[in-house]
């Protein structure tokens, strides 16, 4: 990474401004638009235009280069589901997972899986690459308030991992507003060098915007602010090479007779993602079992494949049952079943065989004859 002092003609006061608003390399500075640079205080339009364009001759970004010497250095975080893992794997990769340097988007109906896969890769980014992870940090940027230490705890029990370091190692900010969404995408690129992050989430990216931006009149300025976070969030990753999760709300579509779940943000989210996932409950009700279908919507390299997972209190598996390090597991019991949580458990030993419950006796009422 190259720092803006390397740039050409660029002044200590530019330095300072650029970095008091996020920039804080050539790579971010070349990326950007020199109109978004020349709305921070004290850039002109003509020295933002400089500057930018300074900063792309500097890392070569004004010639053409053949495709050979194009620098794929893609890594990834496993899901906790080596199924799911496996419909994400490269043609030529080791292994799948989300993606750094580009940006995964999974929607889903209400209770599909979504915030239980963000607090999964929480944990399991922090994981060794040799275990599926990358050694890193996480900065979670949550505009629903979904974000639960206790979920984060179990996980990292399930993976024989320290639960308090791993949420020393989660940075979160709770999003009041979409201009505090803006803000802190910015403020992560800053934290990112800062916090040894490898992973950002937002969970969810258009809930503020959906509830900010009603009616039809106010549907082009949404989508220019929803371009803008994009735009950023896929400069960040190909920056600094970081996996980017988002979740995202579904509308229902009628068509015709019949219906059907969309991801809400219209083309601006459809092509600024690079990959998109469906989740799917299994069934028509979501508390009917805990099983779980993601589905590849669209990616660069991957064709539209599905796997089946479930969802567990201690994250994304590929079993409905968790086994823990301690040799205990989890297993759902049979209350779960008509209880409003599908995430009901007790704690049952390994060894512990299941016992039949004890019959109940009965006694048979002796009968009268009439006479």
């Amino acid at each position: 990474m190259i720092q803006l002092d390397q740039i050409k003609d660029i002044k200590p006061r530019q330095i300072k401004i650029l970095m008091e608003s996020g920039f804080n390399s050539a790579e971010s500075l070349a990326m950007s638009n020199p109109g978004v640079i020349s709305e921070i205080d004290g850039m002109s339009d003509k020295a933002s235009k400089k500057l930018v364009w300074n900063a792309r001759d500097q890392l070569g970004m004004g010639a053409f280069k053949p495709v050979s010497e194009l620098n794929e250095n893609f890594e990834y975080i496993t899901t906790g589901s080596e199924r799911f893992n496996y419909i994400l794997k490269p043609p030529e990769g080791p292994r799948g997972g989300i993606s750094t340097g580009r940006i995964t988007e999974v929607f889903g109906a209400f209770k599909s899986g979504k915030t239980n896969l963000s607090h999964t890769i929480c944990v399991t980014v922090q994981l060794p690459k040799e275990q599926g992870g990358l050694g890193g940090s996480v900065l979670f940027i949550d505009t629903e308030n979904t974000f639960s230490k206790d979920k984060i705890k179990r996980i990292a029990k399930r993976y024989g991992l320290d639960p308090d370091e791993v949420l020393a190692n989660i940075y979160h900010a709770r999003i009041y507003s979409s201009d505090h969404q803006v803000q802190m995408i910015r403020a992560a690129e800053v934290a990112i060098q800062e916090k040894g992050a490898k992973l950002i989430i937002v969970d969810s990216l258009m809930a503020l915007l959906r509830s900010e931006y009603i009616g039809i009149g106010m549907l082009a300025r949404r989508q220019a602010l929803l371009n803008s976070i994009i735009h950023d969030l896929s400069r960040i990753a190909e920056t600094h090479n970081v996996a980017v999760l988002v979740t995202n709300q579904v509308v229902t579509k009628i068509l015709g007779s019949f219906s059907k779940n969309d991801a809400i943000g219209g083309n601006i989210v459809a092509h600024g993602c690079h990959f998109r996932i469906e989740f799917k409950a299994k069934g028509f009700s979501m508390n009917s079992a805990l099983e779980r279908t993601a589905t590849i919507v669209d990616a660069p390299d991957l064709p539209p494949e599905s796997a089946n997972f479930f969802i567990t209190e201690a994250g994304i598996s590929d079993e409905e049952i968790i086994v823990y390090p301690n040799g205990n597991k989890k297993k759902k019991t049979a209350r779960a079943e008509t209880s409003k949580s599908d995430l009901d458990f007790e704690l049952v030993s390994a060894s512990e065989e299941e016992k039949p419950l004890p019959k109940k006796k009965t006694t048979k009422k002796k009968s009268s004859k009439k006479r």
